[in-house]
């Protein structure tokens, strides 16, 4: 709870901060309501942008919380706002920008390929690890992750890789897998709903939004067109990947734990020993802010969405798996299943006395 009071003002602190750098150097080269752009401004606005801005969001975000891996992305984030915010004639006066950008984003590749080597050179292991814990279920993403931190624990930037290499694994080849279970009881969770449409529709939209911008703004700025292309085509595969891990990740009972994996961006490993008792869900049908801080909705997306059927109480917050390595604690589970009553009595059953 602490956690969550201190966290809300930092974000809001930083991003008051960014806007006022961004918003500050857009008017000073984008608008006349401060004249002329005075001689040496561009060395002020590119200290912002491109030291200023990235030490800024390692102290307020990044640091003791995430992988040093994110500060390649937002100095490179840096170097773009520098581009497209101040004038090119304005910034030929500084030859030495684009050297600086190859020197930054050699060493973001030095970074990556240390990440390769470290895999490659424990791959034998991760395969063994790996190839262990498919013999006992399908669920790529969960058993990939264990083989991870198994042989390469507390590395935030081999978890990133984790989800991607996931998201790829998952939207573009696992159309002809099916769902297998070796130990314990699987329980589907989407096929009463309409996620699936859902899902298309949002795919449609991306793809619509993805012709029509990308000939606009061509005109405009190639760069950007081509950068929003790209955006568009990573979140249809993003969401392919939730529509195929939603087929074939049931939520899973066994003697010790209850593996809950909603689609591909979140899930909940926890122990039966971690259960204090599941009951009939009877709360209201949204949650509070601060309710949803604490809480792990394992209900996918719906047209309709239904009140959970089931309300899942811990002894001790649990983690919650996120994409790219990211966690939070959650107390409740809310949830749906398709076959409601074999779940309720099997958990309750299979729970500790």
């Amino acid at each position: 709870m602490t956690n969550t009071v201190v966290k809300k003002p930092r974000l809001l602190l930083y991003a008051v901060l960014a806007s006022l750098i961004l918003l500050t150097n857009y008017i000073l080269y984008r608008t006349t309501m401060f004249g002329p752009v005075p001689e040496g401004a561009v060395i002020g606005s590119l200290l912002d942008l491109i030291i200023i801005l990235p030490l800024m969001t390692y102290l307020l975000i990044i640091r003791k919380r995430y992988s040093l891996k994110y500060m390649g992305i937002v100095i490179f984030a840096g170097f773009a706002a520098a581009y497209f915010i101040i004038p090119q004639q304005h910034l030929s006066d500084y030859p030495f920008l684009p050297y600086l950008l190859m020197v930054s984003e050699g060493a973001f590749l030095l970074f990556e390929l240390y990440i390769a080597y470290t895999i490659i050179t424990r791959l034998p292991k991760l395969l063994r690890e790996y190839k262990k814990l498919a013999g006992q279920n399908s669920f790529f993403q969960f058993n990939i992750r264990k083989a991870v931190e198994t042989n390469l624990p507390n590395n935030n930037a081999i978890k990133i890789f984790v989800t991607e290499f996931s998201m790829f694994h998952y939207a573009l080849f696992s159309w002809k897998k099916k769902s297998q279970i070796e130990h314990g009881q699987a329980f589907t969770y989407h096929k009463k709903t309409s996620v699936n449409a859902v899902y298309i529709m949002i795919i449609h939209a991306i793809a619509l939004e993805s012709i029509g911008l990308h000939y606009f703004l061509h005109s405009w700025n190639p760069i950007v067109s081509y950068i929003l292309l790209f955006l568009n085509i990573y979140g249809i595969l993003f969401i392919l990947a939730e529509m195929q891990a939603t087929r074939l990740t049931p939520f899973l009972l066994t003697t010790e734990h209850l593996l809950l994996q909603t689609g591909f961006s979140k899930s909940m490993h926890v122990p039966l020993s971690n259960i204090k008792e599941i009951k009939h869900y009877e709360g209201p049908e949204k949650f509070s802010r601060k309710e949803g801080a604490e809480l792990y909705d394992a209900r996918v997306p719906d047209l309709i969405q239904e009140k959970p059927l089931f309300e899942i109480l811990l002894h001790e917050p649990q983690d919650v798996h996120l994409i790219y390595g990211l966690k939070r604690k959650a107390t409740r589970i809310v949830l749906n299943v398709d076959d409601p009553d074999v779940f309720y009595h099997e958990l309750k059953r299979s729970l500790p006395e």
